[in-house]
């Protein structure tokens, strides 16, 4: 029950319509049951001492039509009912994971996984909807009914009412023995079911790099253990429960097997009429009608736990605290004393360094120095673990996060691009942006020529993540993107990082107008696109190792000097060189 009152809490202010579903549901049953009555009235009639009149017949029969009219009809209602609660409650879920993953450190979000991710998102939840608008209101309708019918047949006679109970409890036994077997297996199903999403997920998402590789067949055999483990589990499940299944489906309605000779025996003893004998068989076979389909709903509500326990699962991971404060007026940057670490492996330790407003400061350094997770850290995408980052002197983990968003613009290495129209996805930065203010930014950004040769101009689809475009598409509408927002702060986190030669100056044209103005953080790996930053941060194993201006590390660091010389010799590398001759 606390499941179930916990998964109906997502309802708002639906709820009330479970008790509607219910109500109608249960009535429905009842008057499916009432034709077992009438017809018992019918055949004592014929037993008694006069044939009833034709007149009399008629009316039964229509009362029965009626009754079925009824149940149908209500049946509908309280089925509508249970579909609008269900469904509102569906979304209702689907907006609570949606909002805690955004109040999750993306650590958090990253550490949970794709997979179990979109197992919340999609399937456990839409899972709710069967339980929901057919085992919880059926199942209790049923429950009902079946309970006033047993009643019913211990006012009747109680002697035919034990006899009935007892082949229902005896066919309740392979039930509970199908319910244990499947709490066993439950965990391991849904763990075989979730690593098959995580790896059809993957095998689709590196398709591509599988076909380069040439590793289709160890993909392939990922992906089919994958599937065949899930496969294997599941058959062997419903192996397991076809015994118990085909016992208890017939036992169940089989109530006559025990009440037919015991009625037989009291009606020769004359203990029992034939009238209560004939309406105690019929009450009989109607029991079965909810007993069977209580019993077919009775697996959902072990599925219920199972189901809400995953997704509440993800509401136990500790929010990323709220700050209340405004955002600052300056937008100067700083990091005190900063330490961080993933998985309890530091990469950023005790660093502190200052970034001024209207500043370009470029973070360099080999793969792993740490230079993305200070641009992050900045986005408070995780919470420091020693230290504080601040904007204009202001720790930000005080600082409202729609506030801190509204003051920075953050151009990705990944160019993450929505399934929608280049408009949307430039527009996505301001929603209420005019169509000329898009135009007018893609232009800026050196985007607006290619965009207006593509089939439908500013409305062609990008494809899902944008994979209809070139990597160079992608980053300068992603600059356009970024433009359009206007924030005072620019972190450019290999924006550059897809750029071909033909496109590079464009690129960089489109950034140099982003960050006019701004304060300005770039991570980047080619460093002749930052030898007129205003301050160089190299750094060494998440440490501050030199900082300056390009001519001044260039004297002094030989660590920079190190990386400047690789970088210009890249530049002049050349496949077809004679330094292959």
């Amino acid at each position: 029950m606390k499941d179930y009152l916990r998964v109906l809490s997502y309802a708002g202010d639906k709820k009330p319509l479970m008790t509607k579903a219910i109500f109608f549901l249960t009535l429905s049953v009842l008057f499916s049951v009432v034709p077992f009555f009438i017809v018992s009235l019918v055949l004592n009639g014929f037993l008694g001492d006069s044939t009833p009149s034709l007149p009399w017949l008629l009316f039964m029969a229509g009362a029965i039509f009626i009754c079925l009219l009824l149940k149908n009809q209500l049946n509908g209602m309280g089925l509508d009912a249970s579909h609008r609660l269900a469904y509102h409650t569906l979304a209702g879920m689907r907006r609570r994971v949606a909002d805690k993953m955004l109040k999750m450190s993306m650590g958090d979000v990253q550490s949970y996984g794709t997979g179990a991710a979109k197992k919340n998102f999609v399937e456990n939840i839409e899972e709710m909807e069967l339980i929901l608008a057919h085992a919880i209101p059926e199942g209790f309708a049923n429950l009902f009914t079946f309970g006033i019918v047993l009643l019913t047949m211990f006012v009747v006679d109680w002697r035919m009412a034990l006899a009935a109970l007892a082949t229902i409890l005896i066919g309740m036994i392979p039930v509970m023995f199908m319910m244990v077997d499947g709490f066993k297996r439950m965990n391991s199903w849904y763990s075989a079911n979730e690593k098959m999403t995580s790896t059809i997920i993957e095998y689709i998402s590196g398709m591509e790099v599988i076909k380069v590789f040439g590793q289709q067949s160890r993909s392939f055999k990922k992906y089919s253990d994958a599937t065949g483990n899930y496969r294997d589990e599941t058959i062997e499940w419903y192996k397991a429960s076809f015994i118990y299944m085909t016992s208890y489906v017939i036992l169940l309605p089989a109530a006559l097997l025990v009440m037919l000779p015991v009625g037989i025996w009291l009606y020769l003893g004359g203990t029992l009429a034939l009238s209560t004998f004939v309406l105690s068989l019929l009450l009989g076979m109607s029991i079965g009608i909810p007993a069977m389909r209580l019993i077919n709903f009775i697996p959902q509500f072990p599925q219920l736990k199972y189901k809400s326990a995953r997704i509440e699962g993800m509401f136990e991971i500790p929010d990323m605290p709220e700050g209340a404060m405004p955002a600052p007026k300056r937008h100067d940057v700083a990091f005190q004393n900063v330490t961080f670490a993933y998985d309890d492996t530091d990469v950023i330790k005790n660093l502190s360094l200052s970034m001024p407003e209207n500043s370009v400061t470029a973070l360099i350094g080999e793969s792993g120095a740490g230079k993305s997770t200070l641009a992050k850290l900045i986005m408070r995408f995780w919470d420091v673990g020693e230290g504080a980052v601040k904007i204009g002197g202001m720790d930000i983990r005080d600082i409202k996060s729609e506030a801190l968003m509204d003051k920075i613009s953050y151009v990705s290495q990944d160019n993450f691009l929505f399934n929608a129209s280049v408009m949307e996805n430039i527009r996505f930065a301001k929603p209420n942006a005019t169509n000329e203010e898009v135009v007018e930014m893609a232009k800026l950004a050196q985007c607006h020529e290619f965009i207006q040769e593509m089939a439908e101009g500013y409305h062609t689809a990008v494809g899902s993540s944008g994979d209809k475009l070139s990597g160079g598409q992608k980053q300068r509408i992603c600059i356009a993107r970024a433009m359009l927002k206007n924030a005072p702060i620019i972190i450019l986190d290999e924006a550059t990082s897809f750029a071909d030669p033909e496109n590079e100056d464009k690129i960089q044209e489109a950034l140099s107008r982003l960050i006019a103005g701004k304060t300005v953080i770039i991570v980047a790996h080619r460093l002749s696109t930052i030898i007129d930053a205003d301050n160089i941060v190299l750094l060494e194993n998440g440490q501050l190792a030199e900082q300056g201006k390009h001519s001044e590390l260039i004297a002094h660091s030989p660590l920079y000097k190190k990386l400047w010389d690789a970088h210009m010799e890249s530049m002049d590398w050349d496949i077809g060189g004679a330094q292959y001759a």
